[in-house]
């Protein structure tokens, strides 16, 4: 029988750095208010420029933000799809599939961007992936 080395399953997993959760969770859940709750949001309190213009959209362009949340939606979903087949084929543990898998969902680019890396890294060291 030949001798055949079989590499132990791959466990990596990185975050990305707190400013992309800041801003892209940030930025999610103040499109979700613009667009489902926008009586919470204190305009006043964000100054005239930034405020206004909040509130004109809010209120002026209601359509368009509700289309950009479900494009967000849709983009954050596939990419977690896209980040949970690149584990598969990885053959990561379930453990770091799922995370990598959650995480992308949320962030989205940035975590993508890291499994990735990872991934160009294993191919220069000779992993094969399926």
């Amino acid at each position: 029988m030949a001798n055949q080395s079989v590499s132990p399953p791959d466990n990596h997993f990185r975050i990305p750095s707190l400013f992309w959760f800041l801003l892209l969770v940030g930025g999610l859940a103040l499109h979700t208010c613009l667009v489902f709750y926008p009586d919470v949001i204190p305009y006043a309190s964000l100054g005239s420029v930034v405020g206004g213009f909040l509130k004109y959209l809010a209120t002026e362009q209601h359509t368009l933000l509700l289309y950009i949340f479900y494009f967000a939606i849709v983009a954050h979903a596939g990419e977690g799809l896209i980040a949970f087949r690149m584990c598969r084929s990885l053959k990561m543990t379930s453990a770091a599939t799922v995370l990598w898998t959650v995480q992308t969902s949320i962030v989205g680019f940035p975590s993508l961007s890291l499994l990735s890396l990872h991934r160009n890294h294993c191919k220069l060291l000779g992993k094969k992936s399926s």
